[in-house]
């Protein structure tokens, strides 16, 4: 074969190749399509997936707070109280021994039902409580991320998980408690000013 015909055979194939490209490129962006379609459908899918997650740990708290209040209300209130007995009438010596002794044993007792009165003192804070207190430190916006490594820091024997806290964060949105922004693909969230100013939650109904 001369060289003439190895040319004219290279140029015969020139447009077959030509096609072939094309169809590879047009297939290729048809697969990138596709492929966006299904990324952005599995993203709307995962934002409903965590507002759904926030809603439920919102009911679920909502729940176990009405059901501690029903178990405080159900149970009976422990009151001092002196023994009423019916004794002989003791002479006059012991009748001042006795007036003696149950004036102590009066004194005694009155602290003590004040102390079984009393309400308990407050525990640890909860996780709530330390993401509103937190934010309302901070001058900008915190992504989960960023309060999480926060609270690990000022409370490492706590065991505090990243899910556990956006969860909390997004429980706190759902209720007005905390703003939520976005800038970009990122959220952030930041306490709402009556809320950093009260320093605790607000008792909602």
């Amino acid at each position: 074969m001369t060289v003439a015909e190895n040319h004219d055979e290279t140029t015969s194939l020139r447009p077959l190749y030509a096609a072939r490209l094309a169809e590879d490129l047009k297939r290729n962006a048809e697969e990138q399509e596709r492929l966006s379609s299904e990324v952005a459908a599995i993203q709307e899918k995962l934002e409903t997936l965590r507002q759904d997650q926030a809603l439920l740990a919102t009911m679920q708290e909502a729940l176990v707070g009405a059901q501690d209040m029903g178990d405080t209300a159900a149970a009976p209130t422990a009151k001092a109280s002196l023994p009423h007995q019916a004794t002989p009438v003791p002479q006059a010596g012991k009748q001042k021994t006795n007036r003696a002794r149950k004036t102590t044993s009066a004194k005694k007792t009155a602290p003590a039902a004040r102390t079984a009165d009393a309400p308990k003192g407050a525990g640890s804070p909860t996780l709530r409580d330390l993401v509103v207190s937190h934010l309302g430190g901070e001058s900008e916006p915190r992504s989960a991320l960023e309060v999480t490594d926060a609270l690990i820091g000022a409370h490492p024997d706590r065991g505090i998980k990243l899910t556990v806290v956006r969860s909390t964060l997004e429980a706190m949105v759902a209720k007005g408690h905390v703003r939520r922004s976005k800038q970009g693909k990122s959220v952030f969230y930041s306490a709402d000013p009556a809320v950093a100013e009260a320093g605790q939650e607000p008792v909602t109904a």
